[in-house]
């Protein structure tokens, strides 16, 4: 811990998303959510899952595990049955906004997109859009240099860029890997689950076994989130975030207006500037942007750092985030102990300022959303360096009328995900994952503790609950859940019913 510090940003993501701030729904997206109507829910029984298959799955995955010690099989035989409940916990969830922003997509690619790209997106649905996002990534994807290692066994560095154009080069095929303007989406895609605790989350636990079971709580929901990744230019959230003479102009599809005709490159960033929306994206030349130092950070070396849509790519985790807590909590009949760590504040940073950026913006969603919330107890911030930011240290209390407890208790200081509770709340614990790999991450190429990622995935059972070619029947895209600010979490076939209705 260090820095305290109590004057703002500037963001001014407080007003933004608002319940019901939804645009009109294209033809496209009405058919999409048409069809979702027709999706079956799985059952959320622990009785109906099919724990064969779920082990099958498990030992067929051709991958080595980090270790053994977090596998179900390895668990004590007499938690058997709260690891069914717990698999059929597990769903990927979104923000509703996001949910738009997908059908915006692939509406766009069909449009636009080329013969690689039409071959796979030319007559897909938005469920099996998620469906690909959470198969077809990477099994561990990281560093500048964009290490990987895919499910075949293939491993290399770098060649993303190409992957959906004519210069694709095997094994980076778009039919067997995610393009970056996927994983750009795929790091708006999260999964949660209860899971057992195996130990107390620390970044070095290795996977050791707690046998002090007293000593941590041994069960609770661990949500994976994703900041912003700037490691590379010109993708993901740099597109929308950074301002450089070599993006951000017309010849890119910087600075069209919606009344102009469009092409491809300008109507790619049309789906980007209506999603966060704002009127307009930047041109490097804008004025504006040199001027306006409540916005722009200037980074030097002629970069510029835009701290409203930092925040605005913020709030849609932290919403999602918040709204997941409390579904969990009524669920549970108990308050949300949610414990934050940061993400995309480490080695994918771009700004200084993020953390404080990361932090007012938290503090303006619960205060926004804080008469929703009321069966979250606490907001623990561990691993910051800041004591304090605007209205949040450690002893605050968002305060809200309608909550039980006057308002949301907030900490900031350092803990492990899964230390022991003094009172018998639901833990919300959460880690910083990645849009382009497997739960775990550098977990599969046996760095235990390289980050939060594979600590998370070495002290529960997300390897395996969090994965898609392990547990099918529940992380899937037809068990996509949507977060929304006016009706909670909803199953997609719901949500497509509320929303058409």
């Amino acid at each position: 811990m260090g820095t305290t510090c109590g004057t703002t940003c500037g963001t001014t993501t407080h007003t933004w998303p608002d319940a019901g701030q939804l645009p009109c729904l294209s033809y496209f997206a009405t058919q999409q959510l048409e069809m979702c109507k027709e999706i079956k829910k799985p059952s959320t029984k622990g009785d109906d899952v099919d724990f064969g298959k779920f082990l099958t799955a498990s030992e067929k995955f051709p991958i080595e595990f980090g270790t053994s010690s977090c596998r179900v099989k390895s668990q004590p035989v007499e938690r058997r049955q709260m690891i069914r409940k717990q698999i059929a916990s597990a769903y990927p969830i979104i923000h509703e906004l996001t949910l738009l922003l997908y059908m915006n997509f692939l509406e766009h690619k069909q449009k636009y997109g080329t013969a690689q790209e039409l071959s796979v997106f030319g007559n897909i649905s938005i469920t099996e859009f998620v469906q690909r996002l959470l198969s077809k990534r990477c099994v561990y994807f990281f560093d500048a240099s964009d290490s990987y290692l895919l499910l075949d066994g293939s491993r290399g560095h770098g060649g993303f860029e190409q992957i959906g154009s004519s210069s694709e080069r095997a094994p980076l095929l778009l039919r067997n890997v995610l393009s970056y303007d996927e994983i750009k989406l795929s790091a708006l895609l999260y999964v949660s689950t209860h899971s057992e605790f195996i130990n107390d989350g620390s970044r070095f636990n290795n996977g050791r076994v707690e046998e002090s079971k007293s000593k941590i709580e041994i069960e609770g929901v661990i949500m994976g989130l994703i900041g912003a990744r700037f490691e590379r230019s010109n993708v993901m959230e740099w597109e929308d975030i950074m301002i450089t003479p070599e993006q951000n102009k017309a010849s890119r599809g910087y600075g069209a207006s919606d009344n102009e005709s469009k092409g491809r490159l300008q109507d790619y960033r049309r789906i980007w500037r209506d999603f966060y929306m704002e009127p307009m994206d930047f041109c490097f030349d804008d004025d504006v942007v040199a001027s306006d130092n409540k916005r722009f950070i200037n980074l030097g070396r002629n970069t510029y750092f835009d701290k409203v849509v930092m925040g605005k790519r913020f709030a849609i985790s932290f919403d999602t985030l918040l709204v997941e807590a409390e579904a969990r909590a009524v669920k549970a009949g108990k308050p949300a102990y949610v414990h934050v760590v940061g993400i995309g504040l480490g080695v994918w940073k771009a700004a200084p300022q993020q953390e404080e950026i990361f932090l007012e913006t938290f503090e303006q969603r619960l205060r926004a959303l804080s008469e929703r919330l009321t069966h979250i107890g606490v907001v623990h911030f561990s691993w910051f360096h800041l004591d304090k930011w605007g209205g949040l240290y450690d002893g605050a209390s968002i305060a809200e009328p309608k909550h039980p407890l006057g308002g949301i208790k907030v900490r900031i200081a350092v803990r492990n995900p899964a230390d022991k509770l003094a009172e018998n709340m639901l833990p919300i614990v959460t880690y910083a994952w990645d849009g382009n790999a497997l739960p775990g991450n550098e977990f599969w190429a046996k760095s235990l503790s390289g980050s939060g990622d594979p600590a998370a995935a070495c002290s529960t059972l997300i390897s395996e609950l969090q994965n898609a070619h392990i547990n099918k029947d529940y992380m899937c895209g037809n068990n996509l859940h949507i977060a929304t600010l006016e009706h909670g979490v909803l199953h997609i076939a719901d949500y497509a019913e509320k929303l058409l209705a």
